[in-house]
């Protein structure tokens, strides 16, 4: 209950606090506070479990609090910042524990093949309560959500959006947790009388789970009939579906297991007797389609997963084909075993599957003249890089900086740019990174050959640029190619802003649509990078430049004035230009900025 409360509170934290002021960081610190307690909602619920029902001393249950307070404090300085630039990458790491505490729960109380029965008396019992608490929740959740909507309707209390997220996190995180354990006998000596078969269940496996199975089958064994004609290898894809089917299937086999051997019910007595002979063949399928993706892409943490399961279903459906015992504890703990080692160590998901996007990186960049002698060197005259080696590079290097392993590529540079990688990593701020291979030429997933953004931080814009004298009123704006948008603006009034034909197109409150060409502007901010040396010997006050990120550099010098236009009366300041070029043309993308009237 503590975890569950401390998970609310870092939530309610980042939301209402953590993006304000002195408050604002880069580290998503209360996300993977908030994300930690969750997961120690399960971890501390198994270990009490534990205890409970093998009677251990208070001793030897606080070492199992402090073990699993050491698991997630280590865990937590895992996650790296730019992990959460990619919703997978830190979902995968925290789910992958998630699953782990929460087959704990399942098998720990039960764990000797002579408690079968028991261990399955048990887990129908955790499913239940949990069903029947997340009914509750969810109850509670719409009518308390309706009575707030109700009042922002008709006595027009402006209720912020974010107080119903509020409303959801108290609910599912702290009443959730709450009703649950409420519902969980002290006695685990319960679990050990015979109790009769739901006949509910019988009716929700034969009349839903079964049908989807027999479904999936046919899908599965009409494709595999399909490639075996056609004389082809497999889309990658059917990996999915089979899993699925994997998954439904050995559920329903969990779920009918007292009943399994009873010939009074055919279709069930069929299905647990032939089930894993039936999905034994659709697995080779399954390794085919793997393999084939892992080969030319090489190692990530989904095909690492995707790899361990189907091994994980070969071995379960092995076990229950051959054994004449069929103990199902096995199935939890075997699946914790495997996702327990899959998640640390060298040979695990997360570092493996690092060191094999670094292997393929060092050898595309060998084979493109990009890395010699150990040290990372500009591309040759000589050269060219193809436009699917130079989009696999571009791809690892994202790879690598969002799991927080770019410095791996530290050994390959020289000392300038190692002080320079060091102090990116530090700041979180990776542009840098961008910048190594901006000669590496267009990619197969870009038709464009150079791709151009000048951005000016706002701290600067304000501090330096921003002089409203003579205007009325200041408006924001951000379009992009295509996107005509209504911009709220710092006076409540409203302004329309499109990009079109590389012009940028305004409609201020009710005046007439007014068009502002923007093709020599960014031609000049080319010619500032194009032209560094004589934009040096020129003789500019340090008042009047302006340090822009952009991605031929980390940064440029460039002249102050150089973000602002003035046009019918208008004057327009620039925070971000984003174009592209094609076939030696450029070409608007993005524009924003303030514009003063």
């Amino acid at each position: 209950m503590l975890a569950a409360v401390l998970s609310f509170v870092f939530l309610m934290i980042e939301m209402h606090f953590g993006r304000i002021g002195k408050e604002v960081v880069h580290d998503y610190r209360y996300v993977k506070l908030s994300l930690e307690c969750m997961s120690a909602i399960s971890l501390y619920i198994a270990f009490d479990i534990f205890s409970e029902s093998h009677q251990i001393a208070r001793s030897a249950r606080g070492g199992l609090y402090l073990l699993g307070f050491c698991i997630l404090g280590m865990h937590y300085f895992s996650i790296t910042p730019g992990m959460f630039d990619s919703e997978t990458i830190f979902i995968s790491r925290y789910l992958i524990f998630l699953v782990c505490f929460h087959l704990m729960v399942s098998f720990l109380a039960f764990s000797r093949s002579i408690q079968t029965q028991a261990f399955w008396h048990y887990n129908y019992a955790l499913l239940k309560r949990f069903i029947i608490t997340l009914l509750y929740s969810l109850t509670l959740f719409i009518g308390l959500a309706s009575a707030l909507f109700a009042l922002d309707k008709l006595f027009n209390f402006q209720i912020n959006t974010d107080y119903f997220i509020d409303l959801c996190a108290f609910i599912f995180l702290i009443f959730n947790t709450l009703f649950f354990l409420n519902g969980i006998p002290e006695d685990y000596n319960e679990f050990n009388k015979s109790i009769e078969f739901n006949k509910s269940i019988r009716i929700f496996v034969q009349f839903v789970l079964l049908p989807i199975v027999g479904i999936y089958i046919s899908i599965l064994y009409i494709y595999m009939v399909k490639i075996i004609v056609n004389q082809q290898l497999p889309n990658g894809w059917v990996c999915i579906p089979i899993l699925i089917f994997s998954i439904i299937g050995v559920l329903a086999y969990l779920l009918i297991y007292p009943i399994r051997l009873n010939q009074s019910n055919r279709l069930i007595y069929m299905y647990a007797k032939y089930f894993f002979y039936i999905l034994l063949p659709l697995l080779s399928l399954f390794f085919i389609a793997i393999i084939k993706r892992i080969m030319p892409y090489g190692i990530t943490e989904d095909r690492y997963l995707v790899f361990m399961l189907g091994s994980w279903i070969v071995i379960i459906s092995i076990y229950i084909l051959i054994s004449k015992v069929d103990n199902i504890i096995i199935i939890p703990l075997s699946l914790f075993i495997l996702l327990s080692v899959s998640a640390v160590g060298p040979w695990g998901m997360f570092q493996l599957s690092v060191a094999n996007q670094v292997m393929r990186l060092e050898h595309l960049l060998k084979r493109n003249h990009l890395l010699e002698n150990g040290k990372l060197v500009k591309l040759g005259s000589q050269y060219t890089v193809s436009k699917k080696d130079a989009a696999s590079i571009r791809s690892i290097f994202s790879y690598l900086n969002k799991r927080g392993e770019i410095n791996a590529i530290h050994r390959w540079l020289d000392e300038k740019d190692q002080v320079k990688l060091d102090s990116a990593i530090a700041q979180n701020d990776l542009v840098y990174i961008h910048s190594i291979f901006s000669d590496l030429g267009p990619d197969e997933n870009t038709p464009y050959e150079l791709h151009h953004f000048f951005v000016a931080p706002d701290n600067t814009m304000q501090n330096s640029l921003l002089s409203i004298e003579g205007y009325k009123h200041i408006s924001q704006f951000n379009c992009a190619v295509n996107d005509f948008k209504q911009k709220e603006i710092f006076n409540s009034l409203s302004i329309f802003a499109s990009l079109k034909n590389d012009s940028l197109q305004f409609r201020v409150r009710k005046d007439s649509l007014f068009s502002i060409p923007l093709s020599e502007k960014f031609k000049t901010l080319i010619q500032y990078v194009l032209k560094t040396d004589s934009l040096k010997a020129t003789t500019i006050n340090a008042s009047n430049t302006l340090r822009v990120i952009n991605t031929a550099s980390q940064t440029c010098i460039i002249p102050a004035d150089s973000m602002i236009l003035f046009c019918n009366g208008k004057k327009i300041i620039f925070n971000t230009i984003e174009f592209v070029q094609l076939n030696s043309v450029y070409h608007l993308q993005r524009v924003q900025g303030l514009l003063l009237d």
